[in-house]
């Protein structure tokens, strides 16, 4: 970013006096105008340790930048430090015979050396960036010069050795640029992780996806902290390559990765060209030429190929204790039997980076997967976690993992400007709502963007809305309550900061959804021990600048007003249709679904029944799953795999022991139906038909929410 130029080295003293004036009127008459005489003194006038021969003046220029973080700005010809205090001007030496060995040490002292620089004075004049102009005196002849820029430490931030070629009499001008000097040197990439910027680490692996390309970029800085920009840069080095190879790269048979590096932009290529396996990536960083600097800045690391992941692919989060679980991975074949298949990686291996309590995750649009991770306690609090799509393919345990506001968050959406929101979902943290933004890599957004706990309350849910006018992109909606009336309610909350909130006397626990297909909020009300039926129900919103409640449908499934039924968790299809899970008075679970239709939202067939009994003598001895009377039914998830394809988590269990055939993920064609067996646990009516199950995979512990990428 910075210039820096010998320039208008002339044996005109006139010049020189325009700068800076250095010798006596005396002097410069002796010199005639030109420097010094080409005639030597009397030998008794020369003192041998002394050159007082012929001198010529120069001028050197140099441009300091004005002090900046940032490398964005325009690019100059050399590398000069914004922390540049002084230059120090060494002549190694010289082909003039009339000066000796030992006088070019003595000439240095006496003519060279450190020229100090001073900002906004006549030599620096402006206000910045500012261009100094130093004048020195070279002897005529072939000079080799070493020009070093400093700080105040007198850390040498650039340098260059460069021989000049000073003739007497004549115009001398002369161009150099200074080689920075390394002081670190940082490694980053954008691609494929986690749609942002990834620093990599020594002896770090890395995971990518077939035969995709990754191009890595190195960055340096000074002794000085500043950011080090072209030319001047060092030399970089991968494999042992420094070049592309005419665009052709390089490819190591062993490991099949093929190098390409860039000098101009410091950047570096890899592909894994069999599509599969791990491969050595060594990395170094040395000074491009003879300018005496002396570095060498090195970092290893291991980039790992997998296959991409493949289409109708699942996340499948198990719950192994109270604050304790896994994701595991699976293929779906969709059709009229949905076949489910433990993907090559079947679990995630990134328990050391303490994604270990997954509540709620998503694949965002590069296959990365997005998780709010829960806290564990005694300290720790979950994390936002990101695992790129490479991590996944090829078991490499790396994942971008942020902690700012987060306290044991249950709830993620992925907002139409590549933020994601979280919901904690615990009444003493400090922010009910937390977004995290793509600023390179996620970073905690600003506080404007969450939404701080006011009161015992916590979140239910979280949505992402579509960009409208309205409802600016990156705006989401968020169930929060305390488990009263008074304090259920769902915010929208803006990038601006801005917020409107939606309050209903009928609003009581609320959990949220987005119909995408009728632009409206979905939000299940839980009634259970509020003593009002009215208080289980699902609401239909509009989401305009006022939003206003188009629908709600009354959940009393005992019909005595005493609420038996109890929504608490919602989903809504790409096609308008609605999955609620319920409780019914028996604490077992069923699936209510309503139709796509904004002015009906009539039920689809009857509901999912797991909670049927195979008596009708309204005593539950004996549930048909299970064959017990023990048996608990819980819906952890619902996730919609198309418009009309539903994926329901079941947690199924006697005395916490999983039962076969029904803990796990149920798929269900919502265009079809099914006869079921045995008796509704209130009505004690036979069970209708509902939607026909196409599918199912047993998980050996309690299984939660699921992520789907198509």
């Amino acid at each position: 970013m910075i210039a820096a130029h010998v320039m208008s080295m002339k044996l005109n003293s006139r010049i020189l006096a325009s700068f800076l004036a250095l010798a006596a009127s005396a002097s410069l008459a002796a010199c005639g105008g030109g420097g010094h005489s080409n005639a030597a003194l009397p030998p008794s006038q020369t003192p041998t340790s002394t050159y007082n021969g012929p001198l010529a003046d120069a001028t050197f220029k140099i441009t300091i930048p004005v002090p900046t973080t940032s490398s964005s700005t325009a690019r100059r010809p050399a590398y000069v430090s914004s922390a540049t205090s002084k230059i120090v001007f060494t002549l190694n030496s010289t082909t003039n015979p009339n000066i000796t060995p030992s006088q070019v040490t003595a000439f240095n002292t006496s003519q060279l050396g450190t020229k100090a620089i001073t900002l906004n004075s006549a030599q620096c004049p402006g206000t910045g960036p500012w261009t100094c102009t130093i004048p020195i005196k070279l002897p005529p002849g072939s000079d080799s010069l070493t020009v070093s820029a400093q700080d105040s430490s007198s850390n040498i931030l650039s340098q260059q050795v460069q021989t000049l070629t000073v003739v007497a009499g004549a115009a001398n001008a002369f161009s150099m640029t200074l080689d920075a000097n390394a002081a670190t040197m940082t490694i980053t990439t954008t691609d494929g992780f986690c749609a942002g910027t990834v620093t990599v680490t020594g002896s770090q692996t890395l995971g990518t996806v077939a035969t995709t390309p990754i191009t890595f970029t190195a960055t340096y800085t000074d002794p000085a902290g500043k950011a080090i920009v072209a030319p001047g840069l060092p030399l970089l080095t991968v494999n042992g390559h420094t070049d592309d190879n005419g665009g052709a790269g390089y490819t190591d048979g062993t490991t099949h990765l093929n190098v390409k590096v860039t000098q101009a932009t410091q950047s570096f290529t890899l592909t894994q060209t069999a599509g599969t396996g791990n491969a050595a990536v060594a990395v170094s960083a040395t000074p491009p030429a003879s300018d005496n600097l002396v570095f060498n800045k090195t970092l290893s690391f291991t980039l790992s190929s997998g296959p991409a992941l493949p289409a109708s692919f699942v996340a499948a989060i198990e719950h192994t204790g109270s604050t304790t679980g896994k994701i595991d991975f699976f293929t779906v074949a969709l059709g009229a039997t949905d076949t489910f298949s433990a993907y090559s990686t079947p679990t995630l291996s990134d328990q050391s980076n303490d994604v270990d309590f997954p509540q709620d995750l998503l694949f965002d649009t590069n296959g990365d997967l997005l998780i709010a991770n829960g806290g564990a306690g005694g300290g720790d609090l979950g994390n936002f976690a990101c695992v790129p799509a490479g991590a996944i393919s090829t078991g490499a345990n790396f994942a971008t993992v942020l902690t700012t506001n987060v306290d044991d968050p249950a709830f993620i959406a992925l907002g139409s400007d590549s933020s994601v929101g979280l919901g904690n979902n615990v009444a003493n943290s400090t922010y009910d709502f937390e977004e995290f933004v793509l600023s390179g890599t996620y970073a905690a957004a600003a506080t404007t963007r969450d939404i701080a706990r006011s009161g015992a309350v916590a979140a239910q849910g979280v949505v992402a809305l579509p960009a409208t006018a309205a409802n600016p992109s990156g705006s989401y909606a968020v169930a929060i309550t305390d488990g009263t009336t008074a304090n259920s309610k769902v915010v929208i909350k803006h990038p601006d900061g801005t917020t409107v909130t939606i309050t209903d006397p009928h609003m009581y626990d609320p959990f949220i959804a987005y119909d995408p297909a009728n632009s409206q909020l979905v939000v299940a009300n839980d009634g259970r021990g509020a003593g009002n039926y009215q208080l289980s129900n699902v609401q239909f919103y509009s989401v305009g600048s006022t939003p206003a409640k188009v629908k709600e449908i009354v959940l009393d499934d005992d019909g005595t007003g005493n609420s038996a039924a109890a929504p608490y968790i919602v989903s809504a299809s790409s096609s308008g249709l609605i999955a609620v899970g319920i409780l019914s008075d028996d604490n077992n679970a069923e699936v209510v679904l309503y139709n796509g239709t904004a002015s009906s939202r009539a039920e689809i067939a009857a509901p999912i029944p797991y909670d049927a009994t195979t008596t009708n003598d309204f005593s539950y001895s004996t549930f048909v799953i299970g064959n017990s009377g023990n048996t608990v039914t819980v819906v952890t998830g619902l996730r919609w795999l198309t418009g009309t394809k539903l994926m329901v988590s079941l947690e199924a269990q006697i005395s916490n022991a999983p039962i076969s055939g029904w803990n796990g993920l149920h798929t269900y064609d919502t265009t079809q139906t099914q006869t079921n067996t045995g008796y509704e646990p209130v009505y004690q009516n036979p069970e209708q038909p509902s939607a026909k199950q196409t599918g199912f995979q047993f998980l050996s512990s309690l299984p939660s929410a699921v992520a789907y990428k198509p």
